[in-house]
């Protein structure tokens, strides 16, 4: 192996790595609030507690798979799931993974009805349906310019979520205190959807479910990305600082609506409310940027599921023909509420994506004790 000391770290493109980490994992449920809302806030100020959890979570599986990247970059079968997990489990949750997909773009539609009926008053159907045609016409036509351009709405999104939070939270600093009452109020009324559990007891789970279902659908990306490092160090810091920004966005939320609770408890997309908060004119421009990064999920999904079944290459109709019957479906499940698919589909997937959590920590810790260096390392040739 070359000396990977001869090799520098590039500072930019560790921050590049991170920004790119963000755009692949931040979604219509994250950038809603409508998940930190039922992960972190439903469970009142212990979830600021969970808040902090989730940023260390995040930082440190980040920096795990890119490290994975960059460590296989030339390995045969590169594969995440069948290193840490083994052969056949493995390759159970890398086809699991395809299915978590297909839902997410099933949230995507409700998301984006959500948010066209929220802002603009157009019906769920309606709002859902043109997001659909949009990007249907795009994945139908190979607009991969477009996707990736729209890629670095990503990070530009966490910056404009974390300042607008953080207006919204310093600008009602002195309701925090009456949280916790506000949340036991509604509880009592039924009206609380938490991510897991039926109490505010449950609030540590509530914070590793929302890393594990998170980190669970990147898991092949943020791997893939990590063989493109320069070095270990860059790799690695890249995956810390993403992992950091994504889980600083969980944090400043959590804050903003415990103590706005009152007024955007009850919304499908909350944080659309504290954009309204601060102006109108910063209320619309945030509805866009969300359905921007509704778009931008949404056409990688299309044609990234599709391809598990036949690439355009191998058959172009066939490969159309799925990606048009992909997005039927889609829009007919983005018909159901978009708060309850988010509180249905991330749990169900959150299990499984804890039970590969678990299995990562055992391998590591088993190949520090034995010493036993796993197969396929970089070649630094």
């Amino acid at each position: 192996m070359a000396d990977e000391s001869a090799k520098k770290t590039r500072p930019g493109k560790v921050v590049q790595f991170a920004g790119t980490l963000v755009g692949t994992l931040v979604g219509s449920g994250f950038a809603s609030g409508q998940e930190v809302m039922q992960y972190f806030t439903s469970y009142g100020t212990l979830g600021i507690f969970g808040s902090f959890v989730t940023t260390l979570l995040f930082a440190v599986l980040g920096a795990v798979f890119m490290n994975y990247g960059y460590k296989h970059a030339s390995a045969v079968d590169f594969s995440s799931f069948r290193f840490f997990a083994g052969k056949y489990i493995g390759t159970f949750l890398q086809w699991f993974t395809i299915l978590f997909c297909f839902l997410i773009g099933i949230i995507m539609l409700s998301g984006a009805g959500a948010t066209f009926n929220q802002y603009f008053g157009l019906p769920q159907f309606v709002g859902s349906a043109i997001m659909c045609v949009i990007a249907l016409a795009s994945s139908l036509l190979g607009m991969k310019r477009i996707v990736n351009l729209l890629g670095t709405i990503g990070p530009i999104a966490i910056v404009f979520l974390i300042v607008i939070a953080l207006v919204a939270f310093f600008t009602n600093f002195q309701n925090l205190g009456n949280a916790d009452a506000a949340v036991a109020a509604a509880d009592a009324e039924g009206g609380v959807l938490r991510g897991i559990g039926d109490s505010v007891s449950w609030w540590f789970m509530g914070a590793v479910m929302y890393v594990a279902y998170n980190i669970l659908a990147g898991v092949p990306f943020i791997s893939r990305m990590g063989a493109e490092a320069n070095t270990q160090k860059e790799a690695v810091l890249g995956g810390l600082f993403g992992g950091f920004l994504l889980g600083l966005c969980a944090v400043c939320l959590n804050l903003a609506m415990l103590s706005t609770y009152a007024d955007v408890s009850h919304l499908e997309v909350p944080a659309l409310q504290f954009a309204q908060m601060i102006s109108p004119a910063v209320g619309i421009v945030f509805a866009i940027v969300l359905l921007i990064m509704i778009y931008n999920t949404i056409v990688p999904m299309f044609v990234s599921v599709a391809n598990q079944f036949v690439t355009e290459e191998q058959d172009p109709v066939k490969h159309k023909t799925l990606i048009v019957a992909l997005a039927l479906v889609t829009l007919i499940g983005g018909q159901l509420p978009f708060s309850i698919l988010v509180n249905t589909i991330y749990p169900f997937v959150a299990y499984f994506a804890i039970a590969f959590i678990v299995i990562i920590v055992a391998r590591t810790i088993y190949w520090k004790v034995t010493g036993k260096t796993p197969a396929m390392e970089r070649d630094e040739d």
